[in-house]
């Protein structure tokens, strides 16, 4: 797994081998007003690094007597899950989580009278418990989250908390684009 903060700009690549298929997911977190033009980082964890409890894996937050290694400073848990056909599996938001959402990898998943297959779904507000039941083997990641303070402003490369944050991240971009080019 790689932990990326892009802070005041990163400019990254990457494949898979030639001829190898890949399956993951890429999940873009809103940094902090501090951090969201600081300094970049990037983390690679093994498997074995990414704690679990039960049959969740947790890649940020805390789950049961399960905490991830990484660090993020919004009250966030993100968890990569597997269930077996026909098991079931309950999961109850900390309190102040009030946002929840589930992305398939595979498998068909019963949730909140829904039948969900390699999709994306996105919870009504509410710390209520989230009952997930699998007809199928089935491996999704789970969010959920404290609301966000602020409207979150949108670039082409970036997630920003103003439009000033997101012209100095792009500016950034573009500097490190330039920077590369010439040093080739």
């Amino acid at each position: 797994m790689e932990w990326m903060k892009a802070g005041g700009g990163i400019w990254h690549g990457g494949s898979a081998a030639p001829g190898q298929r890949v399956q993951g997911f890429q999940l873009w977190l809103a940094l902090s007003r501090e951090e969201e033009n600081g300094p970049s980082e990037s983390l690679y964890l093994a498997p074995g690094q990414i704690p679990s409890d039960g049959p969740a894996r947790v890649v940020i937050g805390q789950y049961g007597q399960a905490r991830s290694p990484l660090q993020y400073a919004a009250p966030l848990n993100y968890l990569h899950v597997k269930l077996k056909a026909g098991e079931s599996w309950s999961y109850q938001p900390p309190a102040g989580h009030q946002v929840a959402w589930v992305a398939l990898a595979s498998g068909k998943l019963h949730v909140s009278d829904a039948v969900l297959g390699k999709e994306i779904a996105v919870f009504e507000e509410s710390e209520a418990a989230l009952d997930f039941y699998a007809e199928h083997d089935t491996e999704f990641v789970l969010g959920s989250a404290a609301k966000h303070p602020h409207e979150l402003v949108l670039g082409y490369y970036s997630v920003h908390s103003s439009a000033a944050a997101l012209r100095r991240g792009e500016a950034r971009i573009q500097e490190l684009g330039r920077q590369l080019r010439l040093a080739q």
